[in-house]
């Protein structure tokens, strides 16, 4: 079936990234309002200084503070019980397709190999990398995300789902010379990095720079490092910006920016993934070309379904590649839209990380990940604007027929 309509203009009418020259760097953490105007509706990163994650217990409890590295003593004493903890690791010295190969490893282990190559001076390949660390110390209290990261739609969602125990916030911990290959972040969301020892090399291209970036065949580069010229003979043309974060400072990663990033010396940082109504609508716009790339790639199986198997298959595989749907978004702006009109109407919100329950296998379980707190009133745009956002983004999905179709037979939804 067609796609639905382009969005209204509710969110911006450009975002022109073709006179920038340089990414902001703020000593002073800034007011929420000017976070707001300069930085997350034109989509525009920023650095910000140590005095934003100045008072975090991560600050200073996990750096040794006359070396700067990590204080390996500390992380296993308050991290390390008797019972294992089992950690997502990336091999940085091994592709796989895409990104790094992936493996899980004891924490303890790893941080005694990390400390090990660290005293020995031998490079490392082991990359600790999208670490649940809230949701697997739940009382431990590392830090406190900063004010003007509050209006996180994702976790508090994500949070508070009744079909599955996750979240976006995450750590990652390697030693030099590791890092994350190229890549734009999940759902093109948001992101913020608080580094806590260590530097951190940064290479961000703005967005709308994609051809550049693909082969012939659709690949992207993988290492900014090591192109091939053959095979991607225009990606020198992109425009890029390089910084290096120091410890302490917060990068702020706005939506659809490709980038790559390279550990000097021992690094520990702290990273949300994020959403909004600021980039909601590139968030529409990333699900719905994921969806049509999902409808291109199996076409020829198309004539062997009939009209509503067709939608439901290619919502599980978007689903399955891209770790959503048209429920997820429909659910997300539902459950931002309820509380907001909460708020709208000075109704008392809650502000308690509650633990609450999840369903697994029918049952109701303890969940393990607390969940994120709402953003205040003063955390978040006007909130008239925020919910002629959300509803526009659900009207988007209920003009689209097949959408409706999946919502109401497949998912049980009632459209509202």
């Amino acid at each position: 079936m067609s796609s639905p309509p382009t969005l209204p203009c509710l969110f911006h009418a450009t975002r022109d990234y073709s006179d920038i020259n340089r990414i902001d760097s703020l000593d002073i953490p800034p007011a929420y309002t000017h976070f707001l105007e300069r930085y997350l509706e034109p989509n525009l990163p920023v650095l910000i200084g140590p005095a934003l994650t100045a008072q975090w217990r991560a600050r200073q409890q996990w750096v040794c503070p006359d070396t700067g590295k990590p204080n390996f003593d500390n992380l296993r004493e308050q991290l390390c019980t008797e019972k294992p903890i089992q950690v997502p690791v990336a091999d940085c010295q091994c592709k796989d397709f895409t990104d790094q190969k992936r493996s899980t490893m004891d924490l303890k282990e790893f941080l005694d190999e990390w400390e090990e190559h660290s005293q020995s001076g031998v490079p490392s390949r082991t990359y600790l990398k999208d670490f649940h660390f809230v949701k697997t110390f739940p009382a431990y209290g590392a830090y406190e995300t900063p004010g003007i990261f509050c209006d996180d739609w994702m976790n508090e969602f994500w949070t508070r789902r009744r079909d599955m125990d996750d979240d976006y916030r995450f750590v990652y911990c390697g030693g030099d010379g590791t890092f994350t290959p190229f890549h734009a972040d999940v759902y093109r969301s948001y992101s913020w990095s608080a580094n806590i020892c260590g530097v951190k090399k940064w290479t961000l291209f703005p967005p709308n720079q994609e051809h550049l970036f693909q082969d012939q065949l659709h690949n992207t580069v993988y290492d900014i490092e090591n192109v091939d010229p053959v095979q991607f003979p225009n990606f020198h043309k992109a425009k890029r910006f390089t910084i290096y974060q120091q410890p302490g400072h917060t990068l702020f990663v706005p939506s659809g920016w490709w980038h790559q990033v390279h550990n000097i010396g021992d690094t520990i940082s702290i990273n949300h993934n994020w959403c909004n109504g600021s980039n909601l609508d590139l968030l529409v716009e990333s699900m719905t070309l994921d969806l049509k790339e999902v409808e291109r790639e199996i076409d020829h199986l198309k004539e062997m379904m009939d009209q509503d198997e067709w939608i439901e298959t290619c919502q599980k595989l978007l689903l399955l590649n891209s770790g959503w749907d048209w429920s997820t978004l429909w659910n997300m702006c539902s459950t931002i839209r309820e509380r907001v009109k909460k708020q709208q109407l000075g109704e008392e919100v809650s502000l308690v990380t509650t633990v609450g329950t999840v369903l697994q296998d029918g049952i109701e379980v303890k969940r393990i990940a607390p969940s994120f707190p709402p953003p205040l009133v003063s955390q978040q745009p006007p909130l008239e604007l925020t919910l002629r956002r959300v509803d526009a983004v659900l009207d988007f999905i209920r003009s689209d027929p097949s959408a409706v179709w999946f919502l109401q037979h497949i998912k049980d939804l009632k459209l509202q």
